[in-house]
């Protein structure tokens, strides 16, 4: 990989590595004042931002150092997020934010310069999408049964309680919310109905609204085995200042999804594929979708043509009206798809690409 311009990084190192919680000398004021024209120099004259410099990018270095500034400035100049900034955890839970996945400010700059929320690890998600802002609820220990996970009525069934609300709001585990919410701990939670709901989910999908609002999708909690394994089929739309409006659905209007993709158009989403229980799946179908973001309704689509089948696990890029699918498994039997696939968003016809 290339190096970034080694004069711009040697200055940067400086301002990085001057501890600024120690009483500032007029030497070492001078030797920053000296570093930061020499990053302006070099920024001016347009020096490569990115590439690794002594094991990590520059703007991985800042983030270690907590330096939203420096962050920023680069940010500004061209540094790629996902280079090292973020760092692969594991294959299901994305991506945790480089030695500064517990600090607000680095995640929200990260996500206010184009990082995709898909892209967080559980830990910081709830900071990157602002449910941190949402006011904390006051749970009524004695109702432990509200937080058991509830299929709604209607389509869409406006859904509150406190309990939820709160697992929104920290993203916690099943098991951990019911700790935290009823003080309830060890095999005492055995005593809880199940599942219990959660909002740390697997298999989801983030769409970001043009007004600022992020739609949260379905997903799955836990694995199968687990007493709260669920694969869900809710809606939970978040805004930037710590608004919350959640949905639940009947499963004949809106299965069980998981492992789809959302693609945004105009005022609908388009949910293609699905995971699902074992009794969904159905070989030769793809499930496809559709969510008004004016009312949250959900209405199946049908389509025609060439599908990849019941497909999960994929990408879907929008191109010149078609949503192209690439990557991902298909079901019943586990086969990894090569394939890609076209739908047209206006006739909603497949083709293979």
């Amino acid at each position: 990989m290339t190096a970034p311009d080694l004069d711009l990084a040697s200055a940067l190192m400086v301002i990085l590595e001057t501890c600024d919680h120690e009483v500032p000398t007029k030497y070492t004021t001078e030797v920053v004042m000296l570093a930061w024209e020499e990053v302006h120099a070099r920024l001016g004259a347009k020096a490569n931002v990115n590439g690794w410099y002594n094991g990590q990018t520059l703007l991985g270095h800042a983030s270690s150092w907590r330096r939203t500034d420096v962050m920023e400035l680069l940010l500004r100049h061209g540094a790629r997020i996902n280079d090292a900034v973020l760092e692969p955890a594991n294959k299901h839970s994305g991506f945790t934010v480089a030695a500064g996945e517990e600090d607000p400010d680095i995640v929200r700059l990260l996500v206010r310069y184009g990082a995709n929320l898909l892209d967080f690890d559980q830990s910081v998600l709830a900071f990157a999408a602002k449910a941190d802002l949402i006011p904390q609820q006051a749970v009524d220990r004695k109702r432990v049964h509200l937080a058991q996970v509830q299929r709604g009525g209607r389509n869409p069934q406006p859904f509150w309680n406190p309990f939820y609300i709160e697992q929104i709001r920290t993203f916690d585990t099943a098991y951990g919310g019911i700790r935290r919410a009823f003080d309830i701990w060890s095999t005492d939670c055995l005593a809880v109905p199940c599942p219990s709901f959660s909002f740390n989910r697997l298999g989801r999908t983030i769409t970001p609204l043009p007004d600022g609002r992020l739609v949260f999708i379905a997903g799955e909690h836990e694995d199968s085995y687990d007493r709260d394994f669920c694969i869900y089929n809710d809606i939970c739309v978040l805004d930037e200042n710590g608004g919350v409006e959640y949905f639940t659905y009947p499963v004949d209007k809106f299965p069980p999804t998981d492992f789809h993709s959302a693609t945004l158009l105009d005022d609908n989403i388009l949910l293609i594929g699905n995971l699902g229980y074992p009794e969904q799946r159905e070989a030769g179908v793809t499930q496809v979708l559709r969510l008004d973001i004016n009312t949250w309704r959900v209405s199946r689509v049908a389509t025609s043509g060439d599908n990849p089948g019941w497909i999960s696990e994929h990408t879907a890029d929008l191109c010149n009206g078609e949503i192209i699918i690439s990557g991902g498994k298909r079901l019943p039997d586990p086969i990894d798809v090569t394939a890609k696939y076209a739908l047209n968003t206006r006739t909603m016809r497949w083709r293979a690409v």
